[in-house]
């Protein structure tokens, strides 16, 4: 179209945004133009030390920054305490995953010697050959073991701070 010719109602001035000649620049979507906020901020954040809320937050945010002994559960209980909890308020998960994962390695070390009996008592060649390429797989199931006692763990680990977050908010 040119310059002179009449648009029709709802199209754009020009097809690059550019207003015609002479008009002001509109705002698209009917947009206000950009406005200063009523109020200031009250406080510079170069001026508040950092971890604590800014003035007039939401008072949940003044929890928000608690250490690191509350966010770890109160341990009070033992091992046996906690594996007879029937309430299911204490986790046994972070009490034993050590030794699990120490029982795991001497089973799975175990294994792969009494294999390797086996396979000298089957042929030289085959225990030759399992010493040499045996220890990948027993890697691979100990690895196996530990990607899962750590992924356990993690789950145990979420719901403990979940727990600690809806008690600190009242609802638990």
């Amino acid at each position: 179209m040119s310059e002179n010719t009449p648009r029709p109602p709802g199209e754009p001035e020009d097809p690059y945004g550019q207003p015609p000649p002479g008009q002001p620049p509109h705002q698209p979507y009917h947009q206000e133009p950009h406005q200063q906020p009523a109020q200031p901020y009250q406080q510079p954040i170069g001026e508040r030390p950092v971890g604590e809320p800014p003035a007039g937050d939401p008072p949940f945010y003044a929890g928000a920054a608690s250490s690191a002994a509350d966010v770890a559960r109160n341990d009070t209980k033992g091992f046996f305490g906690a594996l007879f909890d029937y309430s299911f308020m204490s986790y046994v998960t972070p009490k034993v995953v050590k030794i699990v994962y120490v029982i795991v390695t001497v089973l799975i070390a175990l294994g792969w010697l009494v294999a390797l009996v086996a396979a000298f008592s089957n042929s030289v060649w085959a225990g030759i050959g399992f010493l040499l390429f045996g220890w990948i797989i027993a890697l691979v199931y100990l690895a196996i073991a530990r990607i899962t006692l750590e992924f356990y763990l993690a789950v145990v680990s979420i719901s403990e701070k979940v727990n600690h977050y809806a008690r600190r908010d009242g609802m638990l």
